[in-house]
């Protein structure tokens, strides 16, 4: 079997673990995203470096919830992610309300920046949950000064079950590592998110504030009408 078959294989049992051993903390974390959505409010997405790809998923992306809002510098923050106090800097124009909920993604949960974004979330009152690696932050060391890592400081943890390193595969002498797999099953998990978010929604009669594609016919109607509901809080979806 070549590389190609065995990254096939190894993503496919990724998913199914995923769907086994987390869909229980992702139906929790889809009833505080369903309850706040209801009372008007909004979701908060952080990730830097690669987990940054998480929260550009969830945001005006056709399918998806448009009351997300990514916590962003965009590509500045995986330069500054090892740095103490920029969290803190950030998270001063932070204006989440009690109630709502911050999902934090990082697949070491060792870094000062997404540590920082969680710890000032929650003290805020926002309940919080990570997206991480608990096989890589298991074995590693947190650079924070608390000396904590994310699964330790949020609400709920939903685990990508990416391997260490975020390599599944290696050379026949072990020189190099590849295969990446920490944003595969993390797209699934958000996207395994919105679906239970949706059902919890139309099971207590809310219109899901779903975003449509622009490219079909009443997408742009649609997502004005959406939009609305947001403009205010979110002035990034306006067209």
């Amino acid at each position: 079997m070549d590389s190609l078959e065995k990254f096939v294989e190894i993503s496919i049992d990724l998913i199914n673990t995923v769907k086994e051993q987390e869909t229980k903390n992702i139906k929790t974390l889809a009833q505080k995203i369903a309850e706040s959505t209801m009372k008007g409010g909004i979701i908060h997405w952080f990730g830097s470096g690669h987990s940054m790809l998480l929260t550009k998923e969830v945001f005006t992306r056709a399918g998806t919830l448009t009351n997300s809002r990514p916590i962003s510098l965009d590509n500045y923050l995986g330069k500054i992610e090892r740095i103490d106090g920029v969290g803190e800097v950030l998270m001063r124009a932070f204006d989440g309300k009690p109630g709502e909920v911050l999902v934090v993604v990082s697949t070491s949960g060792t870094n000062p920046l997404p540590i920082d974004v969680a710890m000032i979330g929650k003290e805020r009152g926002l309940y919080t949950a990570a997206i991480t690696s608990m096989d890589h932050t298991s074995k590693v060391k947190s650079n924070h000064k608390s000396g904590k890592k994310l699964y330790e400081i949020v609400d709920l943890v939903i685990d990508t079950h990416a391997p260490f390193g975020d390599s599944s595969l290696s050379t026949p002498d072990n020189a190099v590592r590849f295969g990446p797999l920490s944003t595969l099953s993390g797209v699934e998990i958000v996207h395994m998110l919105t679906a239970e978010v949706v059902d919890r929604l139309v099971a207590n009669d809310y219109l899901p504030p779903i975003r449509m594609s622009r490219n079909i016919p009443g997408g742009d109607e649609h997502n004005r009408k959406v939009i609305e509901q947001y403009k205010t809080r979110i002035p990034e979806l306006i067209y």
